[in-house]
């Protein structure tokens, strides 16, 4: 019996050994997702941020935003080397999806090439995504042009709403749609109809002042003769 107790002893050792490093890879793999999230979440925050400071016309301090959020995207990237499976958890996606967003918009508000995945150093499938929600960026863009009497800025805003509107209809895989992509194509073409009605709609007037005021012009011109 003792013989048979020392070689159970003997069998149980190595069983403990293995589940001792798996607690103490488990530990580190934790340690890892609490960083990956925090920074995510910055990156979110940050990127928030970039995005209001742009609509108000504060770029130096968007673009300083966009800069931080960069890093902290870049260092979250770098920490998931070893375990590269959280690199595509929700927490990541949604990183990369914001930081897209704020980089898609502060080209078009410079005036510049709607930079690409690869540019960014974004997966393809947050940028999908991050282009839906791009529509929505650019429609405020439109109504803050139209408030200051833009109206040449609020139509290039709106052709662009289109262009990615088009384009997006053109991706149509399982992988993608079962994330929301559709349901973010079917949100832009509400926005896109929308804001086309109301930029329409505000040319119109514009146009009816613009002649009222011509008339008004012409009518006393005539009065002081």
């Amino acid at each position: 019996m003792l013989k048979r107790k020392g070689a159970t002893r003997w069998l149980f050792m190595p069983i403990r050994d293995i589940i001792l490093k798996i607690i103490e890879e488990l530990e580190e793999r934790d340690k890892v997702r609490e960083k990956v999230l925090s920074l995510s979440r910055e990156v979110v925050r940050l990127a928030g941020f970039a995005i209001r400071a742009m609509h108000r016309g504060e770029l130096r301090d968007a673009e300083e935003k966009l800069r931080m959020a960069e890093e902290r995207l870049s260092d979250a990237v770098a920490t998931t080397a070893k375990y590269d499976e959280f690199a595509y958890k929700g927490f990541m996606t949604t990183a990369f999806q914001e930081y897209a967003e704020a980089r898609l918009l502060h080209a078009f508000i410079m005036g510049r090439e709607i930079p690409s995945p690869q540019e960014l150093n974004v997966p393809s499938i947050p940028y999908l995504m991050a282009l839906g929600d791009f529509v929505g960026e650019l429609r405020r863009n439109v109504l803050i042009c139209m408030r200051d009497g833009r109206f040449e800025d609020a139509e290039r805003a709106l052709d662009l709403m289109e262009e990615v509107y088009v384009n997006m209809m053109l991706v149509d895989y399982p992988e993608v749609s079962s994330l929301g992509f559709r349901q973010k194509c079917d949100v832009a073409r509400s926005l896109l109809e929308r804001t086309r009605a109301e930029v329409l709609l505000v040319s119109q007037e514009a146009k009816l002042a613009e002649g009222i005021e011509k008339l008004l012009k012409r009518w006393k011109g005539e009065n002081e003769v």
